[in-house]
């Protein structure tokens, strides 16, 4: 018996028809769903333009500053070196001479004013504090020998002549009690001095620079100087000039001061002189400018490079240096032209002064350029 749940055998023809239908259908399905799960393909970037999608890390290495003008134009680059203020720096020399037993400062050290610096062992100051000694008491005993002198003359006992020579002895010994007090007021001794020693003292608060003494040293009057003091808080930039930059170089002007001593950081000044004469072995003439230095991050003898300013009234487009690259036989820059895309624009340059440059063709002001990273963006154009 036969089963009437059994499927109906149709026509080989028929059977043809429906798989063709259902291979059309499934080849539409899939094509369907591949244009839906395909992305889009990207529209490629004309030529001399980068494209950086939002979320590009290669973003943030790119920095873009706003075309402009500049105030100062840098009107000389000159080697510099700083220096120690000479209106606020001494050489320290002894008035005495000896022999140190105390070193009290070193170099480096901040001292403040009438701070003890060295103590010396002086016959120079044991010498002078007698000569005191006797001088005061010389001019005590001619003080009292006047007066005795002033009485008897009024009782009619002596002569006018002995007055007058007691008068005169008595002048001779104050003046000798006065140079005698003014030599020690000027070896500076005090009263905490110990006999026959000098305690040699900072004349005012500043630096030790430079130490030229040490514990058992012999010091003589003409002997030399023992330390260098300078007050550090402002220093002295002296650069040199050659003869042709000394026309563009005046008092007054503005120096901006840099050294790899101190990266990233500049220091403002104004020109106090220019000399008059040039050094016979380098042919410079130097120019001095006094620099605040209130945190110390300037010391003597730092090179670096001084820049010379001068007013800029011209209107020409002004970018950093680092925002040229050189291809070829010419300079390019890369300007934001929204947000990822950066073109590149040839470009001529003028003035450089090593920090920016004048652009006299090619940019616009007003214009966003990239400072940073352009030479980033001229290696994607590559590839």
């Amino acid at each position: 018996m036969m089963n009437s749940f059994a499927p109906r055998s149709l026509p080989s023809h028929v059977v043809l028809w429906r798989t063709a239908v259902l291979a059309l259908f499934a080849t539409a399905g899939a094509c369907s769903r591949d244009a839906h799960e395909a992305p889009a393909a990207a529209i490629p970037a004309p030529p001399g333009e980068v494209r950086l999608a939002a979320g590009s890390p290669k973003l943030a290495y790119l920095e873009v500053d706003t075309v402009g003008t500049r105030r100062e134009r840098t009107v000389a680059v000159l080697p510099a070196v700083v220096a120690m203020d000479e209106d606020h720096s001494v050489r320290i020399t002894s008035p005495v001479s000896g022999r140190v037993t105390t070193l009290l400062a070193r170099s480096g050290d901040l001292v403040i004013r009438d701070q003890p610096l060295a103590r010396i062992v002086s016959s120079d100051l044991a010498q002078a504090a007698s000569d005191q000694v006797k001088a005061v008491a010389a001019a005590r005993q001619t003080a009292g020998a006047l007066a005795r002198a002033q009485d008897l003359f009024n009782h009619r006992v002596i002569a006018l002549k002995d007055l007058e020579q007691a008068r005169t002895d008595d002048a001779q010994a104050r003046a000798e009690r006065d140079r005698a007090q003014l030599r020690v007021r000027q070896l500076g001794a005090r009263g905490e001095s110990v006999e026959g020693e000098f305690v040699l003292r900072a004349p005012f608060r500043g630096t030790i620079v430079e130490r030229s003494v040490n514990p058992g040293s012999e010091v003589r009057i003409d002997g030399g100087v023992l330390m260098t003091l300078s007050a550090l808080d402002t220093v002295w930039i002296d650069a040199s000039a050659y003869a042709r930059d000394l026309p563009q170089v005046q008092p007054g002007d503005r120096l901006v001061f840099s050294t790899e001593a101190a990266p990233g950081r500049s220091f403002g000044a104004r020109v106090l002189r220019v000399s008059s004469a040039l050094d016979p072995q380098s042919h410079t003439a130097t120019v001095t400018a006094a620099i605040p230095n209130p945190d110390g991050a300037l010391h003597p003898e730092m090179f670096g490079e001084a820049r010379v300013l001068a007013p800029d009234t011209a209107r020409e487009p002004v970018v950093s240096t680092t925002a040229l690259v050189t291809q070829g036989a010419g300079t390019v820059v890369f300007v934001q032209e929204g947000p990822g895309r950066f073109v590149r624009r040839s470009v001529t340059v003028g003035e450089d002064d090593g920090a920016t440059a004048v652009i006299t063709s090619g940019l616009n002001l007003g214009e966003r350029v990239v400072t940073r990273g352009s030479l980033l963006l001229a290696g994607e154009l590559v590839r």
